[in-house]
């Protein structure tokens, strides 16, 4: 069996999304935010009590003016920093993870080729299959895999024929 896809900007996102969800679970990163949450708090309340603010009304509001916008200051930073990190880690459009491509399964390995790579990878590294909203990603490693577009399968039938012909020759289950 075969699949030609043609891989865009927008797949490529919604595979590192995928990898991120995959790599550290969203119930992590609210742990991690709560703790920064109490360390702030913990922060300003420690302080308050050395400089004993709260003696000064106006003093203590402006104090907690200065650290809020402080905070939202370091916010922005951070975010414009990891956007142009983002921007800059996209894929060349003349590389080999995006355009034209061809899946093919073979009985002893999956073959994925472009006009600029040819990929062998054998079944027993297969990790992971996700039938995602719009694609199939098929997972190698944590952070590496192949981007099936749902969009270029003719049908809903012929992408699982795909799929359950990958689950049976690599003995994976898909998520």
């Amino acid at each position: 069996m075969r699949i030609k896809t043609t891989i865009t900007q927008d797949d490529y996102a919604a595979f590192v999304k995928h990898v991120a969800r995959f790599v550290s679970p969203p119930a992590g990163n609210k742990t991690i935010q709560r703790l920064i949450g109490v360390g702030v708090g913990l922060a300003i309340a420690f302080v308050a009590s050395v400089v004993d603010l709260s003696a000064h009304a106006k003093t203590l509001a402006l104090f907690f003016s200065g650290v809020i916008a402080g905070i939202v200051l370091l916010l922005a930073v951070i975010s414009g920093i990891s956007r142009r990190q983002m921007l800059r880690m996209r894929p060349a459009e003349d590389g080999f993870i995006l355009g034209s491509q061809e899946t093919i399964l073979e009985d002893e390995a999956l073959r994925q080729k472009s006009e600029h790579h040819q990929a062998l990878f054998q079944w027993s590294l297969l990790r992971q299959i996700h039938v995602a909203e719009q694609h199939v990603f098929i997972m190698f490693d944590r952070v590496a895999g192949i981007i099936l577009p749902r969009r270029d399968f003719s049908s809903d039938e012929e992408r699982e024929r795909f799929v359950n012909e990958i689950e049976q020759r690599s003995g994976k289950r898909r998520t």
